[in-house]
């Protein structure tokens, strides 16, 4: 039986995260890093020295060097970056946000699909063993409550909080409410930046009638990643920093016709907590893999390479979470220009 050839591959900026791409596609059997590639010349060749490839200071001395390559450089480059790649039959996987407007994400897809070229965006959190772990529970979604909070990061500067850090969240929530959105109520603020927000609030409205708040802050003096979906008869606890999991679900108990939680008398019950989160609710923590997130992305993404298949994440996904934010910063500029006056707008 024939074996698959590993994917030649490169990765095009090795700052913060590209240089974990680097050392996570140096470990995958099915890849070989062929080259870093950062306009930093010294940067280049420490992380190539590091993951033993070639270093190179300008993507384009890729040509006819690889089949695929990930594109983890500034949002701004991101289209310039990708479209270079898919003019010369190379896959890509591009960074969230996948590009700065709806028609760079919209010429990058018809390029892909011209060329025949897989194009995976980077919304990593789909990946996290958290949130694959409780997929099949969530039915009937009825409510999301999502907080993504950082301190600032002195990186990716070039976007604001809900493209850089909301970004994920919508496109989860997007995935889960599997419906349109009907309505954004959104309020964004700067506070250390001058050009962009870093505080947002976002409450969005599906279709279906699901409702999800969101919230992003890159000021936080802590890091929270957790999600909250209140399904018809579960509610899903998820942190995703942790990579722990819990599901809530009514014991057959609370489906009885004659029982009715309104007229119990518990004047005989010692440890109420106890009573309901044992008799009437049950609690799993789910059993989370060790996987790592970008690991199961980078695995993915050169799987789909070898088998022809589509991403999970591809660029409509990645298309659909950028209409969305550009929509929250439209609703939310608006708010913002109405409520604050105008010798006191910094945004």
């Amino acid at each position: 039986m024939a074996t698959t050839p590993p994917v030649k591959i490169a990765v095009i900026g090795v700052g913060h995260l590209g240089k974990n791409h680097a050392r996570v596609l140096r470990e995958l059997p099915s890849a070989e890093l062929v080259a870093v590639v950062d306009a930093r010349e010294k940067v280049a060749k420490e992380i190539a020295e590091r993951f033993h490839c070639e270093a190179l200071t300008d993507y384009k001395q890729l040509k006819g060097r690889v089949d695929a390559a990930t594109v983890v450089v500034p949002t701004r480059h991101h289209f310039e970056v990708a479209k270079w790649l898919f003019e010369n039959n190379i896959h890509a996987l591009v960074e969230k946000p996948m590009a700065y407007t709806i028609d760079e994400c919209t010429k990058l897809i018809d390029m892909a699909k011209k060329q025949k070229r897989i194009l995976q965006i980077g919304h990593i959190e789909r990946f996290n063993p958290a949130l694959k772990s409780i997929r099949n529970a969530m039915k009937t979604v009825a409510f999301i409550e999502a907080d993504r909070l950082s301190p600032y990061p002195f990186r990716s500067t070039d976007v604001g909080v809900v493209m850089d850090v909301m970004i994920h969240d919508l496109d989860i929530v997007l995935s889960i409410a599997d419906s349109e959105v009907e309505d954004v109520q959104a309020v964004c603020t700067p506070v250390l930046s001058k050009r962009f927000e870093d505080i947002a609030s976002v409450r969005l409205t599906f279709k279906n009638g699901a409702v999800a708040n969101i919230t992003a802050s890159r000021i936080s003096d802590k890091s929270v990643r957790k999600m909250r979906i209140f399904c018809a008869d579960s509610y899903l606890n998820l942190d995703f920093a942790a990579k722990q999991a819990w599901i809530y679900k009514k014991t057959p108990k609370l489906d009885q016709a004659d029982f009715h939680v309104e007229n119990l008398d518990v004047s005989n019950i010692d440890n109420l907590m106890q009573f309901v989160f044992n008799d009437l609710i049950r609690v799993e923590q789910v059993v989370i893999g060790e996987e790592e997130p970008l690991k199961e992305e980078l695995r993915h993404f050169i799987q789909c390479i070898q088998k022809g298949e589509r991403p999970e994440v591809a660029g409509e996904e990645g298309l659909a979470a950028i209409k969305l934010a550009h929509e929250i910063l439209r609703v939310a500029r608006e708010h913002y220009e109405k409520h604050v006056p105008a010798e006191h707008r910094k945004w």
